[in-house]
């Protein structure tokens, strides 16, 4: 069906400032059943969009980042069941042509420009607020499951305690677990620096046509390497990335699996949007729900990788022991594999009975 537009005329933000004219894409998989009963939300991690599942078209050029998750006869059954996601606030891939989402580059209805730094601090409560407000919109009040990889697990979790009459069942995979742990907060302001350091940013003022490309290339880079495992970097090999220019030769020479590295960050740098990238890691790092266990009613499947360097699987072990130790039903299904946090997206038909099993309770 392709990408729709959601609209806001004003959303107060949990800061307690308002944004008007508020625009969010949002993508739909499976049919909705007469009654309504069917929904299951997906929320995207921090540098995804709306288009979770389906080919590679004119638009996309891959396929949706969990199109190993969602559609028929997979662990999110697009035969049984109606999948919504949507486009965050301050979502990324604003500069990519076709990604809706309001944010740091969308034009500020009150000066015709930039947003820039002028757009207020976002958080993941507001990612979900919005998400409701869309849920709202299309006339769904109760939901089968809300389920994210990485950040969109922290947004399902939010979920449960934001809207618990709501949300009987998450699905966290490859998640923080209950709050971003200091060493992973850590991680992300590294990915902001660079930007913060490029000349061209010009704090967070920069033309459009001329955007801090350098430092987005490095923060991308980073996270890159973070999202990757010792088996795939192994694979890849530490020769020269050209054999006429060994390393040894030149400084200028790069090995294989640096060179890989610049390459897929060097071509995300350009689509995505710095300042919203340093809104996204702000709204992360706030992200707690540790204090409002009490609020949720729902059930909980964690689904972490064993590789995972980003969110390590003792991250969700905690969560799990933390949410029954509230007295809430949680479970732990450990993925194992060996490509590291991106597996799981790319793996999740090595769970469909797992995912399956629990959504049938």
């Amino acid at each position: 069906m392709g990408q729709q537009i959601f609209e806001l005329e004003t959303y107060r933000c949990t800061s307690g400032k308002a944004l008007r004219n508020v625009r969010v894409g949002y993508e739909t998989y499976g049919n909705l059943s007469p009654e309504r009963d069917n929904v299951i939300l997906v929320c995207h991690y921090f540098s995804g969009d709306a288009h979770a599942a389906g080919p590679a078209d004119d638009t996309y050029p891959l396929p949706g980042w969990w199109d190993s998750a969602i559609g028929p006869g997979k662990a999110l059954d697009t035969d049984r069941y109606f999948i919504v996601a949507s486009n965050t606030l301050a979502n990324l891939n604003a500069c990519d042509g076709h990604t809706v989402t309001t944010g740091p580059a969308s034009l500020n209805p009150d000066t015709g420009k930039m947003y820039g730094l002028d757009f207020p601090l976002v958080t993941v409560s507001d990612f979900v607020r919005v998400q409701k407000r869309l849920l709202e919109y299309l006339g769904i009040t109760q939901l089968v499951a809300v389920a994210g990889p990485s950040g969109g697990s922290a947004q399902a979790i939010q979920w449960s305690v934001e809207y618990p009459e709501m949300v009987p069942r998450v699905i966290a995979v490859i998640s923080p677990g209950l709050y971003i742990h200091p060493f992973a907060a850590t991680i992300m302001e590294c990915c902001a620096q660079p930007i913060l350091a490029d000349p061209f940013w010009k704090d967070g003022r920069y033309d459009p046509a001329n955007p801090p490309v350098k430092g987005m290339t490095l923060a991308l880079r980073l996270l890159t390497l973070t999202a990757l495992s010792y088996d795939v970097l192994g694979e890849i090999g530490y020769a020269p990335a050209i054999e006429e220019a060994h390393p040894a030769d030149s400084l200028n020479n790069k090995f294989k699996a640096d060179a890989m590295l610049d390459e897929i960050a060097g071509e995300r740098a350009e689509v995505l949007d710095a300042n919203s990238l340093i809104y996204m890691v702000r709204a992360f790092k706030l992200y707690d729900v540790r204090h409002r266990l009490h609020e949720s009613k729902a059930r909980y499947l964690f689904i972490p990788v064993e590789t995972d360097m980003l969110f390590p699987h003792h991250l969700s072990e905690t969560a799990v022991a933390a949410l029954q130790a509230a007295g809430l039903d949680a479970e732990l299904f450990l993925l194992k594999s060996n490509g590291g946090h991106l597996d799981g997206l790319s793996q999740m038909e090595k769970v469909r009975d797992v995912v399956g099993e629990f959504l049938a309770k």
